[in-house]
């Protein structure tokens, strides 16, 4: 590879007119907008020989302990349904909707397969993740 993973990432996505925003030397952050119209941020990173493409937030942990207890019950029970990607909760309380893949194959075709799952992922869950927090 001649470029970094993250300037090819971004190339991507500015040829498909996404807008990017480098937030440091291995991470960009753009949106996306889900065919509903939700407005998904995305989260870009390369560490080591893995890029990650995280919807980040997807959601936000509840405070209610009751509504807490059963947005962790469905985030298990839909990564084990989830092909390619996975829902995780960062240390803010962000529910965070995730694809990684190696970087020693990367082309556009495995970016546009990612991106096209994060999308479809988004759509469907984000509405119910948000009815579950609500």
């Amino acid at each position: 590879m001649n470029s970094s993973v993250i300037d090819q990432l971004e190339a991507f996505l500015k040829k498909r007119d996404w807008t990017t925003t480098r937030l440091a030397a291995a991470t960009i952050r753009t949106s996306f907008k889900a065919p509903r119209g939700t407005m998904y941020p995305l989260v870009a990173t390369h560490e080591g020989e893995w890029v990650k493409l995280a919807v980040v937030p997807l959601g936000r942990l509840p405070p209610d302990l009751v509504k807490a207890e059963n947005l962790y019950g469905q985030l298990l029970r839909w990564n084990g349904e989830l092909m390619f990607a996975r829902f995780s909760l960062d240390e803010d309380g962000d529910v965070i909707l995730s694809v990684e893949f190696p970087v020693d194959d990367l082309d556009e075709s495995e970016i546009g397969d990612a991106l096209d799952v994060l999308t479809f992922y988004a759509n469907k869950y984000g509405p119910e993740i948000r009815a579950i927090i609500a």
